[in-house]
């Protein structure tokens, strides 16, 4: 079946809102592999320039069906995002609709971003961005009437390109916006966007609410506009099931769908389920998707009372609590130091970061490692001193059955490498690797679980030089039968040791627990996302090699490609 987008025949009626879980090619380009209802690529809000955007916390749930979140427009720049696009259309040429949004701040640098799209060719429409609440330039900055004209004029100036304004149904003045913006040149119209409004544990302190509460505004919105114009019209606002979608036909039969917050804490494969299940409750008349998002745990900051602080360096420490969660293998929670919540003063003290569980046997053990404010912020932290943590995060792993584990851990990949083995029964070998003595947590540990050998790079425990040239010297004098590997720590170690490693094992025996740029830990923001198009947070963080091959490339605060060098 097809469907009319705005003049292109699309293969489905439903996409991802801007800046939700498809927020890169990688992962844009997995869910299209994967789910023929996805008709159309909302891109991410571009800017001319980078943007850092808010440091996290981005995204927080109150409920297992809500969302705030204030990501701030985030994004990599212009050049990035063709490119990006320009890989989605290569792979989609015909029946998805490939829709870049614009996040500018003045009409002059709307236009020069459609510009700039135009010469690529990859565009079927644009979309402006003039409803996000939390932006400190643009989004809803731009909403009075005589600006969104003056964009629209603009943009229709460089393009004949269907263009469309999403914007905010919390504007007093919606009608007069939609007027505007449709005398401007606009071709359809997007709603609702996020409704605005205060949360303390997001580090903005202000965002915008997402989930089932904002569904009746959506219906009242589509009505509203729906009675003063016949333009298209893209629906998004805490749209869940097919009963929603039903409220809504009965509105206008015509709407195209964006659905997010309902898929947050989903990993992709049921992310593909769910929308297969929505597809067919819309031609049988059940109501059986809801169902798929009713797993949501929705996890919410708990105090934590440091037991013991181990300093192992100037630069590297173990933090013991009293408290546990629960924890399996690879999963990570988010420490936030700092209380700002009844001081506004305070709130660029306050720090939020995920961190691998070290151990979760006797309560919480994290790794620290000092690399900038937050990490700094922890290494004042005192026994009986109390922080905030959230988690478990990720999904659990288990061990394939093997004759023995080898177990590979470079710098703080040690941490979660203990974790990982104290869930693991049978025979083991550690393979580890830092930079001196004094930053080997855990030896003696170690030692009592299995064989242990260590390298250095300075030489001074072990063998002197790089884990991944132990690992392959002691294979090459070792013989190990059925054999797994089970990996963590730079991706340009594991880089290494992954090709060491598949000599010995098929690349389904040899896995990687992959430390990205986590921010959300729900699989919205995609930062965290694979070369392959997974999320770690959702998908990981652990994978096996045939899904993943480390040392390609990762990606910074803004999304941007980082290669790695060989």
């Amino acid at each position: 079946m097809s469907y009319n987008l705005l003049g292109k025949k699309v293969r489905g009626r439903f996409a991802f809102p801007s800046g939700v879980v498809a927020t890169n090619s990688d992962t844009a380009l997995w869910m299209l592999d994967h789910i023929p209802q996805i008709g159309a690529v909302v891109g991410k809000s571009t800017t001319i320039e980078p943007r850092l955007g808010n440091r996290e916390d981005i995204f927080v749930q109150p409920t297992a069906f809500s969302g705030w979140n204030a990501v701030a427009f985030t994004n990599p720049g212009l050049e990035d995002a063709i490119a990006g696009f320009q890989k989605l259309k290569k792979a989609y040429p015909n029946d998805v609709f490939m829709m870049p949004q614009i996040g500018e701040s003045s009409p002059d640098s709307f236009a020069h971003c459609i510009k700039v799209f135009e010469k690529s060719g990859v565009a079927d429409g644009y979309e402006a961005n003039l409803s996000c609440p939390h932006a400190t330039q643009g989004g809803v900055a731009l909403s009075q009437p005589d600006t969104v004209k003056l964009v629209f004029e603009a943009m229709r100036g460089c393009t004949d390109k269907p263009l469309v304004a999403k914007l905010n149904a919390s504007m007093p003045d919606l009608e007069c916006l939609v007027r505007a913006a449709l005398a401007g040149g606009a071709t359809a119209i997007s709603l609702i966007n996020t409704l605005p409004g205060p949360n303390p544990e997001l580090k903005n302190k202000f965002g915008g609410l997402s989930g089932p509460v904002v569904f009746p505004v959506l219906c009242d919105t589509i009505k509203k506009v729906r009675g003063m114009t016949d333009a298209p019209l893209l629906a998004m606002g805490g749209i869940a099931s097919a009963a929603d979608i039903r409220q809504l036909e009965r509105l206008d039969a015509n709407l195209f769908y964006e659905i997010g917050t309902a898929l947050a804490e989903m990993d992709s494969e049921e992310i593909a389920r769910y929308f297969a299940q929505l597809e067919r409750d819309l031609k049988e008349g059940t109501d059986l998707a809801k169902n798929l998002t009713d797993t949501k745990k929705a996890l919410q900051y708990k105090p934590f009372i440091i037991k013991e602080v181990i300093e192992y360096n100037e630069n590297l420490r173990l933090l013991k609590f009293y408290e546990k969660l629960d924890a399996g293998t690879g999963q990570f929670v988010f420490v936030k130091s700092g209380d700002s919540r009844q001081n506004e003063d305070k709130k660029d003290d306050e720090f939020s970061k995920p961190f691998s569980v070290a151990s979760d046997r006797d309560g919480l053990e994290l790794v620290i490692r000092k690399v900038g404010k937050a990490t700094e912020q922890l290494f004042t932290l005192q026994k009986n001193q109390v922080v905030r943590i959230k988690g478990p995060y990720g999904k659990t792993f288990s061990f394939p059955e093997s004759d023995v584990v080898v177990f590979v851990g470079a710098g703080c990949g040690i941490a979660p490498i203990y974790n990982a083995a104290q869930h693991y029964e049978g025979k083991k070998i550690f393979v580890l690797g830092a930079k001196n003595a004094k930053e080997l947590p855990y030896v003696k540990e170690f030692e009592e679980m299995g064989e242990v050998v260590v390298s250095t790079d300075d030489g001074s425990q072990g063998y002197h030089g790089f884990v991944s040239d132990l690992l392959a010297d002691y294979l090459l004098k070792h013989e190990l039968g059925n054999i797994s590997f089970f990996n963590c720590g730079p991706e340009v170690a594991m880089a290494k040791a992954d090709v060491v490693e598949k000599q010995y094992a098929s690349p389904e025996r040899v896995f990687h627990l992959i430390e990205r740029m986590t921010c959300c830990g729900v699989g919205i923001c995609g930062k965290c996302s694979t070369p392959e198009g997974h999320r770690a947070c959702v998908d990981g963080p652990v994978f096996g090699a045939d899904d993943f091959t480390p040392g390609v490339y990762t990606r910074d605060k803004t999304g941007k490609k980082i290669i790695f060098s060989k």
